[in-house]
């Protein structure tokens, strides 16, 4: 078992790379705990769990329509009920969703317990598991409430992917592009990032390749942890992808929402003659375009409600839009606050023709 370590300002955690689901059982002898586990993925592997008593188990409807402060009241009444205080540990086993919830669960109950998380998504074991982020939507604003407070501990087995959907299994792919594509290496080997998704595509290297992932993370996070400057960065994709996220009620899952919003990205930063004309070809042709593995229908794409979901973004500072853009061939990324009304009108029309959908 090979391990990661994460320094954090709140504490430090440790990411442990399992290939074997063996951890579960030095789990069960914790001594004061309770699981929280996504409904679908209790089901899907109810004999690994068959040991955890009905006690200590809470189960939830893991979608994007209950990461709610309704949900956490209900895991609040149910952890109150626990003789365990603060000495309490709270194992959350699911995706981002399921973290979103028992992170911000395990931050403020009895201002902060000890918290392990066991990501069984594709997403969520590259991307989200690690920066110590806890989000929760209010309303139809997404990811507004919310701090930060990492897992004492994380374990990731890759064969909790095997049982994923064809487009949550893609998702994860989004995330892996964008990360490969943020990664402080010039000049960018895009031969190479096509090359290692084409093998994830395949279920090889799959551990190999979020180890790559969470190693271009930890460096944005160790120089800026609390997301005031250069962890901006990682709204490559994000900034237009939660909007259609909204305007598509969530039908478009995260990752290839981020893949859509990538090439909108690209789109305004060529209209700005930030990248050529080549390398924006190579990247709808090799990576973005091919890892769209979902069937994409107009009325999906609703351009009031994206305009207005990004104005709604928590990042915007000012009367224009705020976008993450690369300003080169390399896709050196900069986050710019003057993305104008027509011109995101201009770049949405354009994307439609990219999709087919114009």
């Amino acid at each position: 078992m090979s391990k990661l370590e994460l320094n954090s300002n709140i504490h430090n955690y440790e990411v442990a790379f399992c290939d074997s689901f063996n951890f579960l059982d030095d789990l069960m002898n914790i001594e004061k705990k309770v699981f929280v586990i996504d409904k679908n993925v209790y089901k899907l592997y109810k004999e690994l769990f068959k040991n955890i008593r009905k006690d200590e188990l809470f189960l939830f409807d893991a979608i994007e329509e209950k990461k709610t402060l309704k949900t956490v009241e209900k895991i609040y009444k149910f952890l109150a009920t626990k003789d365990a205080k603060r000495n309490i540990t709270l194992i959350s086993i699911g995706g981002g969703i399921t973290q979103d919830v028992t992170g911000f669960v395990a931050s403020t109950l009895y201002r902060g317990i000890k918290w392990i998380f066991i990501p069984t998504t594709f997403l969520a074991q590259a991307d989200s598991c690690i920066g110590s982020k806890t989000s929760l939507n209010f309303e139809t604003y997404k990811n507004i409430l919310g701090g930060f407070y990492p897992p004492n501990k994380i374990f990731i087995q890759p064969d909790f992917l095997d049982t994923l959907s064809k487009k949550d299994y893609y998702s994860g792919i989004g995330e892996v592009i964008k990360f490969a594509l943020l990664k402080e290496s010039y000049p960018k080997d895009f031969n190479s990032i096509v090359n290692m998704v084409e093998q994830v595509k395949r279920k090889n290297d799959r551990l190999v390749t979020i180890k790559k992932t969470m190693q271009v993370k930890k460096i944005y996070i160790d120089e800026d942890e609390f997301d005031t400057g250069k962890r901006n960065l990682f709204n490559y994709g994000h900034c237009f992808g939660h909007a259609l996220e909204n305007s598509s009620h969530y039908e478009i899952p995260h990752g290839i929402a981020v893949i859509i919003g990538m090439i909108y990205a690209n789109i305004v930063a060529l209209n700005r003659s930030l990248i050529s004309k080549d390398i924006y070809k190579f990247l709808n042709k090799k990576l973005f375009l091919p890892n769209i593995p979902i069937k994409l229908n107009i009325k999906l794409f609703d351009e009031k409600i994206l305009l207005e979901s990004m104005k709604n973004d928590k990042k915007r500072v000012g009367k224009d839009l705020t976008i993450v853009i690369p300003t080169d061939d390399d896709i050196r990324a900069i986050k710019v606050d003057d993305l104008t009304f027509t011109e995101f009108s201009k770049s949405y029309n354009q994307l439609l023709k990219i999709l087919k959908l114009k």
